[in-house]
């Protein structure tokens, strides 16, 4: 096997040198306008939702085509290389379509394709095979029948029995991958294993020899491969049942471990990309995890547990030990729940893949029937999402990303396995040594852990967007921006411990600062909103609008102000921007330099029990002039610094200003050169102490009025007090 990945790493190698040099990749660099014909290879997707800068780039779809030809400059030319599609069409395509694509080509880190093509027209030439077009039919009836039931339950069932997670909202995605299910919506060994011991168990009932049902077996193998798509996972746990079918077929005892070894050493030769795939390298790990680890995991546990309590605990232990250094340094977490979450829901998977895979084989001829399954299987699918939304509530322990992830939760997990082959009679030992840290770690009470108990202000760090939290008691809080991430955001209001959002407040729609609204929203309870007077960007305007639906929102202006009961003593907030709800009030301010959309962000003054902390979204030097006329501005405490730490700043206003420290919320190497070298330098000429979320991520503070007046400042990358500072 080890000859096999390094063959492996020779043919991935070559076949980055094919993709990358050949015509299509001399089109793509010079941005040339073609026409290429060209079979689908993968369903067509929607393209997730991205920020660039401060809109919100509409959803798209994108699929997989292998060039045929390509015509450009007058000449065609033929070709074979796979291209990414993207494409505003409301059609579907489907694997085995062959289609004409008019568009411009563009290079394109992904590492499996030539080229991407954004795509102006598009014409169908052929449907596919009888095959192609069985199995999508398949799919678009099932997709089409469980869409109309509008339920997170409903938009499992696809997920589970095709692989198809289309109808699943972003926030059910985001709880499926937080408490480690997402594994199940992408059909893999068990799915197959669940398929293959049905049909096995059918034809059992029919066919007397044993080389016909498993011929039988194999034919629907192939076929289910078909209609959910050959994935990463699917042609390993594929590869892998072929083999042991093979071993079957010949009177020979099955061994997991070669076929597992024969699956990785063909697969790898065959398509040497999937040796980076972190889906197949996850799949991997969790099948060689059921097969070292289930049964002395299950052993261990049948001390104290019934054997068939301990053998369905075992195996999600024993997948998720294995797979967890790759989530780490993949996410920089783990969920607390994973393991009782994918124990709890084992049961009713079962059930739900065979009845799904059932209808699935009905749809077509009998519809009526197909759907009375589905209806039967419906409990299954609400029972997980029911078990998902419990495990979700739990907190998630936060590691380093990357390399350092990687090696840290390697050395913990073979400590893990060391201490249970070592003790494994001490299961009291064992099950402390595992626990016991993980409490503390993620207790409230724990001084060490960010932001701290005491915190008082928190700058989050949600990349290139602003957001900040002000603690008004335990669980609550007012939210100033939520960024253009909502997972960046729900993480920032879960370290605080935030459940109920006292005030939120819009400064201007811009997307990174409203994007991540989704986040800030996810199972929380907001009392009031305040949003600005303008109404552009129209497209996040109306987004923002939609989500906001049924709750309190007011407009705000000039001499607004509200009083929130805080632990610390009264919180107050005064709006002095934008001066009335008349906008041509402020044209003279719009008009001048910078964006009408930043210079209408709302401007307020908190008081936070004798802290003054200053925020106005990205208001830009003529607004800032403005204020410093009008005898606006004063001295304050805290400033959440104007529009990232550019460089349109009215330095008068800053010198007016003259904040005892300064937060500037950016993203790391982003385009726009914020914050401005000579913004920085002119916040140290002013004495201002200046933290950056991009160079020390987020940032919690604390504060007390004894006799030395200190600011205690704390960064997620540090988790502990890193700077005390004279606070007066």
């Amino acid at each position: 096997m080890i000859l096999a990945i390094l063959t492996g790493s020779g043919c991935l190698a070559f076949r980055e040198i094919s993709i990358s040099g050949n015509l299509i990749t001399q089109l793509a660099f010079e941005n040339q306008r073609v026409e290429i014909t060209g079979t689908v290879i993968t369903d067509s997707k929607a393209t997730a939702i991205h920020i660039a800068g401060a809109r919100i780039n509409q959803s798209s779809s994108n699929f997989l085509v292998r060039a045929n030809t390509v015509a450009a400059n007058g000449k065609i030319s033929t070709v074979r290389i796979p291209i990414r599609v993207y494409s505003n069409s409301t059609i579907n395509f489907y694997p085995g379509e062959r289609i004409k694509i008019s568009g411009k080509l563009g290079l394109t880190k992904e590492r499996r394709v030539s080229a991407a093509l954004s795509a102006k027209e598009i014409s169908i030439l052929s449907f596919g095979n009888v095959l192609d077009r069985g199995t999508n039919a398949i799919r678009s009836k099932y997709r089409s029948e469980l869409s109309g039931k509008n339920s997170d339950a409903a938009s499992l069932i696809p997920g589970v029995v095709l692989g198809d997670t289309s109808l699943q909202t972003p926030e059910f995605t985001i709880l499926m991958r937080r408490v480690g299910l997402t594994h199940i919506t992408a059909v893999s060994g068990a799915n197959l294993a669940i398929v293959t011991g049905f049909v096995l168990w059918i034809s059992k009932l029919i066919l007397k020899k044993r080389r016909n049902r498993i011929l039988v077996t194999v034919v629907f193998l192939i076929g289910f491969i078909f209609l959910v798509r050959a994935s990463p996972s699917v042609l390993r746990a594929a590869v892998m049942a072929a083999v042991l079918l093979f071993a079957r077929s010949e009177g020979e005892k099955s061994q997991s471990v070669p076929a597992l070894g024969a699956a990785i050493s063909l697969l790898l030769l065959l398509d040497p990309f999937q040796g980076v795939d972190a889906g197949f390298a996850l799949s991997v790990l969790a099948t060689a995890g059921i097969i070292f680890l289930s049964k002395p995991i299950s052993n261990f546990l049948q001390i104290q547990l019934p054997s068939y309590v301990a053998e369905l605990l075992a195996i999600p232990i024993a997948a998720t030990t294995l797979c967890t250094p790759v989530i780490v340094a993949l996410s920089g977490q783990i969920s607390l729940t994973s393991i009782p979450v994918n124990a709890v829901v084992a049961p009713a998977i079962t059930p739900l893949t065979v009845l799904g895979f059932v209808a699935a084989l009905l749809i077509l001829v009998l519809p009526s029937i197909s759907t009375l399954i589905l209806d039967l299987s419906l409990p299954f699918a609400s029972f997980i999402t029911w078990v998902a939304a419990i495990g979700g509530k739990a907190p998630i322990l936060k590691m380093a990303r990357g390399f350092q992830g990687l090696s840290i939760s390697v050395a913990l997990v073979s400590i893990g396995i060391f201490l249970l082959i070592r003790f494994r009679g001490r299961w009291k030992l064992l099950i402390a040594v595992g626990v016991i840290p993980t409490l503390i770690l993620q207790s409230p009470w724990y001084e060490g852990g960010f932001p701290g108990r005491n915190w008082r202000v928190l700058q989050c760090d949600v990349g290139q967007g602003d957001a900040a939290l002000i603690h008004t008691g335990q669980h609550r809080a007012v939210v100033i921006d939520v960024g253009p991430d909502p997972n960046l955001i729900d993480n920032c209001l879960r370290s605080g411990g935030i459940t109920q959002i006292d005030l939120l407040i819009l400064s201007h729609f811009h997307a990174d600062h409203v994007a991540g609204l989704t986040g800030a929203l996810r199972n929380r309870k907001v009392l009031s909103i305040w949003i600005n007077q303008s109404q552009l960007p129209i497209f996040e305007y109306r987004q923002t609008m939609a989500l906001l639906k049924g709750l309190e929102i007011k407009k705000v202006k000039l001499g607004d102000h509200a009083v929130i009961k805080s632990e610390y003593g009264a919180l107050t907030a005064t709006v002095i921007w934008p001066k009335d709800s008349n906008s041509g009030a402020n044209s003279e301010v719009l008009a001048g330099e910078g964006s009408a959309i930043n210079n209408g962000s709302i401007a307020i003054f908190f008081d936070l029990n004798g802290v003054t902390l200053f925020s106005a979204g990205d208001l830009e030097p003529a607004p800032q002039r403005d204020l410093l006329q009008r005898n606006q501005l004063k001295k304050v405490g805290i400033l959440k610094m104007f529009h990232h730490g550019s460089q349109f700043q009215d330095l008068a206003a800053l010198q007016k200003l003259s904040p005892a420290i300064t937060l500037i919320s950016v993203g790391s190497g982003n385009p726009y050169g914020h914050p401005s070298p000579k913004t920085i330098k002119f916040l140290d000429q002013i004495g201002a102490k200046t933290f950056r979320t991009d160079l020390v991520g987020a940032i919690s503070f604390s504060w007390s009025y004894d006799s030395q007046h200190h600011a205690v400042i704390s960064s997620r990358n540090s988790g502990k007090e890193w700077w005390r500072i004279k606070w007066s």
